[in-house]
């Protein structure tokens, strides 16, 4: 893989917006509650990362399919931690 100018800036833009959702995750975490996390919010957010990441593959560009699976991971698991949460 060639890492031009324009496939760098992916790379940082895309790390920057995947990891935005890891402060929700460990606030949820931290605060045993998900309460105030919109489950459709998230559900979409991994929705759109999911379609993401198979455009990254068909397109064949790295930084969107990892970024959008980083991103895919962290939206699932506060989907997850909003549903155990509700669940108890």
């Amino acid at each position: 893989m060639v890492i031009d100018g324009p496939e760098a800036l992916g790379l940082v833009a895309g790390a920057i917006g995947a990891f935005a959702f890891a402060p929700q995750a460990l606030k949820i975490l931290r605060d045993k509650s998900a309460e105030d996390v919109s489950l459709a919010t998230f559900g979409m957010v991994l929705t759109g990362a999911l379609l993401w990441s198979i455009y990254g593959v068909l397109r064949g560009a790295p930084s969107i399919l990892l970024w959008n699976l980083v991103a895919a991971s962290l939206a699932g698991a506060v989907v997850v931690l909003k549903l155990t949460a509700r669940a108890k």
